[in-house]
């Protein structure tokens, strides 16, 4: 009875002190973002001193939208590096020095590697988007009056049907409420470009470049370039063309021959499933093949990732 006492006692407080704990909350959270905004910021100034890997790790790192994983470049390399020599040393432990270094190769290159297919789907489907993003921009640049910054905060929440488009054009309105001068704009657009790598891309990058910092007006400029995005989606689904089975071949039916390779030892080989992983796990050429085996079966998934669809471009 007496903690249910306590209990109502320092709720009665909260509720009672409720409008100056919220007004506390409110500072300390723009504090926080106001730190992590200007701490980007920073980042993005020091890449200067890092060169150009730096620069495009950075943009990829914006582009695929992983800065929750990655909050900078420093990051990504330390992930890189620990993935490299922590699989380096533990592939040492049972086979030669050579296997190691290369399985160590293979895993610090999976992050770069797992970022660029991801950009480079993410590219794919904002692409398939594009009619879609510069109607709906087009629209809301002519309802008020011509002002793109607004325009651009208008579709980014209006654009429903164009998921990933919306996304980017969020980022996007999010920096233009920072950005202060000419060099932050142009920051802002050149991860804007990275992110779509199209043609159409670079000319709308342009327009808003133009429309939102000399106050030209691109409205026909958006309407023939809205022209041009709808010929390429007719011509690209009319010269769609996926190769479903090859892409169900490389996803399932290599895991499931494993498999059936494990049951048909254990069926006609007289090989039981210790012995099965003995021979697998145990033995250095096993292993090795084994390592081979999977390496191959990654690389093949990333490969697959970059030629199994197409951007639509003018």
């Amino acid at each position: 009875m007496e903690k249910i006492l306590y209990v109502f006692y320092f709720a009665g407080i909260l509720l009672w002190q409720y409008p100056l704990l919220y007004r506390v909350w409110s500072a300390l959270r723009s504090r926080i973002f106001i730190r992590r905004d200007l701490r980007r910021l920073t980042d993005r100034e020091g890449l200067a001193r890092y060169g150009r890997i730096s620069r495009h790790v950075s943009l990829l790192i914006e582009g695929s939208d992983m800065q929750k994983l990655f909050p900078s470049p420093a990051s990504f390399y330390a992930v890189s590096t620990i993935l490299a020599l922590g699989t380096a040393l533990i592939v040492s432990m049972a086979e030669s020095f050579s296997m190691a270094l290369l399985c160590g190769l293979f895993t610090g290159a999976l992050p770069y590697l797992l970022l660029t297919v991801r950009l480079y789907n993410q590219r794919v489907a904002r692409s398939r988007e594009g009619d879609l993003l510069v109607q709906e921009l087009l629209n809301n640049y002519k309802i008020y009056d011509f002002n793109m910054k607004e325009a651009i905060e208008a579709t980014a929440v209006s654009l429903e049907d164009a998921p990933n488009g919306r996304r980017l054009l969020f980022h996007l309105a999010k920096g233009f409420q920072t950005a202060a001068g000419r060099a932050e704009v142009e920051n802002l657009l050149s991860v804007f470009r990275y992110s779509l790598d199209t043609a159409w891309g670079n000319v709308l990058s342009s327009n808003i470049f133009f429309a939102h910092f000399y106050g030209v007006r691109v409205d026909q400029a958006l309407e023939d370039l809205l022209s041009g995005i709808v010929k390429s989606r007719q011509v690209a689904e009319h010269g769609k063309r996926e190769n479903n089975e090859a892409r169900l071949i490389l996803k399932y039916l290599v895991p499931v021959s494993f498999l059936l390779s494990i049951v048909c030892a254990c069926r006609y080989f007289g090989f039981t499933l210790p012995k099965f992983i003995k021979y697998q796990f145990g033995t250095p050429t096993g292993l090795k093949w084994f390592l081979i085996m999977a390496m191959l079966y990654v690389a093949g998934l990333l490969l697959n990732g970059f030629f199994s669809r197409e951007k639509m471009d003018i």
